[in-house]
C-alpha cells in the first residue's frame, strides 16, 4: 500500500484458533479488521499491506541463556530471575503479566509469536519494523489503573467506548469488538504511537523490548 500502515495482532497459541487482527493508517483511520487463522495467512495479509510497524500481542524472545522452553533442555537462563527483563520492569510498575520461562502456561503463545516474527522479517517484501506489546500495559498507560476485567460486561463497555474515542472508525463495529478484537485495536495503537516515537522501552534490545505508550 502506499500510506502508511500499522497492525496489532491478537495472536492465539494455535493456528487451530483464529487471531483478531486489526490495521490503522497514520490518521487513526480503520483499514483493516479481520481474524485468520494460520501464520501464512498473517503474513500474506501483512505483505499486502507492508505496514510500517507490526505490533504482536504476545512474547517474542526467550530469556537470555535459554534456547527453548523445554524442561527437558539443559539450558538455563543467564539470569537468577528466570523470565525476561521487560516483563521484571512490568511488574516494578504495578503490571502483572505472564513470565517467559520454562515454567510457563503460554509456551505455545511463546513459540508462535517467536516463529511469526520470524517468518514476517524473512518472507515480506518491504518488512517493516515488528513490535512486542503488552495490550493491558497499554491500557493502564492509556486510560488509567483502575480498568474493569476485560472479560465483564462493565470491561467490555468500558474498553469500547475508549477506543471508539480515539478511533472513531471503530463505532460502525461496536458488536464486533470483544476483548480479542479490543487487544487487537491496542496493539494497533500502540504500533502507531510506536511511528510517532511517544512510547517507552520496557526491557533491552538484546534480550526482548515490550512497547507501552508514554
Amino acid at each position: 500500500m502506499k500510506y502508511p500502515t500499522f497492525f496489532g495482532i491478537d495472536l492465539t497459541s494455535t493456528e487451530a484458533k483464529p487471531s483478531d487482527c486489526l490495521g490503522l493508517d497514520s490518521k487513526f483511520h480503520l483499514v483493516y479488521l479481520g481474524s485468520l487463522t494460520e501464520n501464512r495467512d498473517i503474513v500474506a495479509l501483512l505483505n499486502f499491506y507492508s505496514p510500517q510497524v507490526v505490533a504482536i500481542d504476545a512474547p517474542l524472545s526467550l530469556p537470555l541463556g535459554l534456547c527453548c522452553l523445554e524442561e527437558s533442555c539443559s539450558c538455563k537462563p543467564k539470569f537468577p530471575r528466570k523470565n525476561r527483563q521487560c516483563e521484571q520492569e512490568l511488574r516494578q510498575q504495578g503490571i502483572p503479566c505472564y513470565p517467559t520461562s520454562k515454567r510457563t502456561f503460554v509456551k505455545d503463545l511463546i513459540y508462535r509469536g517467536i516463529e511469526l516474527k520470524t517468518r514476517i522479517g524473512c518472507e515480506i517484501k518491504q518488512a517493516g519494523q515488528i513490535i512486542e506489546v503488552y495490550p493491558f500495559a497499554s491500557k493502564v498507560r492509556l486510560f488509567g489503573k483502575t480498568i474493569p476485567r476485560k472479560t465483564t460486561k462493565q470491561g467490555i463497555s468500558f474498553i469500547r467506548d475508549k477506543l471508539e474515542n480515539i478511533l472513531p472508525d471503530l463505532k460502525q463495529y461496536s458488536d464486533m469488538l470483544d476483548p480479542n478484537f479490543c487487544d487487537a485495536a491496542v496493539a494497533a495503537y500502540t504500533a502507531l504511537l510506536h511511528y510517532q516515537n511517544k512510547v517507552d522501552f520496557l526491557g533491552n534490545s538484546e534480550e526482548g523490548v515490550i512497547i507501552i505508550p508514554i
